[in-house]
């Protein structure tokens, strides 16, 4: 399991709910360590539990294949790559220059695309699998709909060269999957008139049922104290900063480019760290790298306020923020796991388990928009016009898709090909460094 997420953890460009069908294809289906039932729960509570969804998917992985200690380590396996890129690539910018943003961000491009294929790879999975294909289609059309207008609007915006006059309105995720949660519970409720719930028939919580969740929780709780008490002893003022880092995780909805605004309130707003410094260094760095941007950047925030302290206190500060990070965010999530596994027989649970699938369909069709619009940015900054890379890609995507769902290619050869591909492509067309 650790050597899968720490797989994604390498090839995860685009964050968030764009790694819901990689963790799946590495767990669910290459290495059949968790049922589809399993990994539909675990993606429940991490859409609605705050802070980086990839770091919660491993978490509850973890948990539930070997307990609290798997969980940590998990975690760490998911957010390793991104973050020692990430400070590594901090730490030598001022050696090697703007050339290997340029490098990773060209690469990023043809990644970028590889990950739209197997976002629609899922989508297709879930919808034929489902037996309701009507439904569940009307159902994706309608979240889609309403989460994936202005991203839409952008990647137009971005293509054709022209400002929007003005932004389409869009529904926040968190909003979406928290209202498809209470649809879903009043259709039950009303569809299961006359019948006494099942869960009104126990008189005692199975707190031993709890205790998995709850045990790990108290881990999770374990590595944001030993990030926070570094923060206390190696930085002045860092018991102030290692506590907004941990109110930054727990209070951040919407996906690694929310935790950038939030960041921005949290971090450089005080003056903690340099507005220049964050918005030409970390944010470019974080966002070309794969891995939960959350973590990566919260990693560098730690890096950038150590580093006038040394380079060892920068890199210890650095280590503290990803335990700070991480373990916030799933100390909150794993007890709100713990009590749906508890309820996992109830209708209502099942209910949820079964049509919240292409609630998150709808929402990877404005991930994928979003995804396609910062890279075709990356390519105009590269001296590629926007309109003609996105046709390049849109081609790309629908070979590979074919490819994909017919197994006629593995992924990683895809991957490697698609990065490969942009890279030459942009350093072809771009302008002579």
């Amino acid at each position: 399991m650790l050597r899968g997420l720490f797989l994604v953890g390498l090839v995860g460009f685009g964050g968030g709910s764009a790694l819901i069908p990689v963790v799946e294809r590495e767990l669910v289906d290459r290495r059949k360590l968790l049922s589809a039932e399993d990994y539909v729960r675990h993606t429940v509570v991490a859409n609605i539990t705050p802070g980086a969804l990839p770091v919660k998917l491993a978490a509850s992985a973890g948990l539930t294949l070997g307990g609290w200690g798997l969980a940590v380590l998990a975690v760490l396996a998911v957010t390793l790559p991104g973050v020692v890129g990430t400070i590594s690539l901090m730490a030598l910018s001022d050696f090697l220059g703007p050339a290997a943003l340029r490098v990773i961000s060209s690469a990023s491009v043809g990644i970028t695309a590889f990950i739209v294929v197997l976002l629609i790879g899922y989508i297709v999975k879930v919808h034929v699998g489902s037996g309701q294909l009507p439904l569940f289609v009307l159902i994706t059309a309608t979240a889609a709909s309403l989460t994936s207008l202005d991203p839409l609007v952008k990647l137009i915006g971005t293509a054709f060269q022209f400002e929007p006059s003005a932004q389409p309105p869009r529904m926040d995720a968190v909003v979406l999957i928290v209202g498809a949660l209470l649809g879903i519970v009043v259709v039950t409720l009303f569809s299961s008139r006359g019948r006494e719930p099942r869960l009104m028939r126990q008189r005692k919580f199975p707190i031993a049922a709890m205790r998995p969740a709850l045990l790990a929780c108290a881990a999770f709780l374990a590595l944001t104290a030993v990030g926070l008490v570094a923060f206390a002893v190696l930085l002045p003022n860092g018991a102030r900063l290692g506590a907004l880092l941990a109110l930054s995780s727990i209070t951040s909805f919407g996906g690694g480019e929310a935790y950038i605004a939030v960041a921005d309130g949290y971090f450089v707003k005080p003056g903690f760290v340099d507005a220049a410094t964050f918005y030409t260094q970390l944010v470019p760095i974080a966002n070309a790298l794969p891995g939960p941007i959350l973590v990566k950047v919260a990693a560098g925030v730690g890096y950038l306020v150590g580093a006038p302290h040394g380079t060892a206190i920068a890199l210890l500060l650095a280590t503290a923020a990803t335990f700070v990070a991480a373990g916030a965010c799933c100390a909150l999530m794993l007890p709100v796991l713990g009590a749906y596994l508890w309820l996992r027989k109830e209708p209502i649970v099942i209910n949820i388990g079964r049509y919240i699938l292409p609630v998150i369909c709808g929402l990877l069709i404005s991930v994928s928009a979003t995804m396609l619009d910062v890279a075709a940015k990356v390519g105009e900054e590269a001296g590629v016009a926007p309109g003609p890379l996105l046709i390049v890609m849109l081609l790309a995507i629908a070979l590979m898709t074919w490819l994909h769902l017919k197994r006629l290619a593995s992924d990683i050869l895809m991957l490697v090909l698609a990065g490969g591909a942009s890279l030459l492509l942009l350093s072809i067309l771009g302008p002579p460094a």
